[in-house]
């Protein structure tokens, strides 16, 4: 590459840097700036554009890109770094809200809610988060299963009681989510609920919630409950953790 071509690169990398920190977020960025941005930090001396633009075109959407395996990456030409740098920030914001889980008291619907949005809402396909409690309503133990929900109705009530066993749980807090958006459940959703608190309820352990997970909504089935506005609560708590941290500091 030329010098000509390297300063011309190195100065729209510059110019993108400088708006990002003027806005302080990225809100209305499109998907393919915030991936060229990042992919700055991993590739040097290159027009990124095109690859990001070739990466969302291929996985869909930024946070399909993030969420994909290491093998996909690498298979979509990416190197052995840039896979493992995207992959990374994948995980860590899941990663912190798992290991926030595990701080958490579960007290009121609207802690139960909180807790499953943050473990489930970044998952594109259908998943599902299992939350042991103690005897006070502190997180004992979270799991996970990737397969989908509804066809898995003999297989799903066994795992939840084996894991519940096996944790020594008074209760369970069940989470799935609705990648289509709609909080509503399914009538296999009613259906396995009523069969998990039925088998649970024997062996005397509590189902305290069934929660249906979106990305900006949650909804309670133990209690038919709707809480909508997630994000802009998670980004709010964001910002003034962000505050409280800069007020500690000084």
């Amino acid at each position: 590459m030329d010098g000509k071509a390297e300063n011309i690169h190195e100065g729209h990398r510059k110019n993108v840097r400088e708006r990002y920190i003027r806005r302080g977020n990225l809100d209305e960025y499109e998907d393919h700036q915030i991936l060229e941005m990042l992919l700055f930090y991993a590739i040097k001396r290159r027009d990124v554009n095109p690859l990001a633009h070739r990466l969302i075109n291929r996985f869909g959407s930024l946070k399909a890109v993030l969420k994909a395996d290491h093998s996909d990456l690498v298979a979509a030409g990416l190197s052995e770094n840039t896979a493992t740098l995207l992959k990374l920030v994948g995980d860590i914001g899941a990663a912190i809200d798992r290991k926030a889980a595990y701080e958490t008291v579960i007290n009121t619907v609207d802690d139960a809610v909180t807790i499953c949005h943050g473990l489930l809402f970044r998952e594109a396909a259908e998943s599902i988060a299992l939350i042991c409690l103690d005897s006070r309503n502190r997180v004992l133990r979270v799991r996970f299963r990737s397969e989908g929900f509804s066809d898995k109705v003999e297989a799903l009530p066994k795992w939840v009681v084996d894991t519940a066993i096996s944790s020594n749980a008074a209760a369970i807090l069940l989470a799935h989510n609705h990648p289509s958006g709609k909080t509503e459940p399914s009538l296999s959703d009613k259906e396995t609920t009523a069969l998990l608190h039925q088998l649970l309820s024997s062996i005397g352990i509590e189902l305290y919630d069934h929660i249906i997970v979106t990305r900006d909504a949650c909804f309670s089935m133990m209690r038919e409950y709707t809480k909508t506005g997630m994000m802009e609560l998670r980004e709010k708590g964001s910002e003034e953790a962000d505050s409280d941290a800069g007020s500690n500091a000084g």
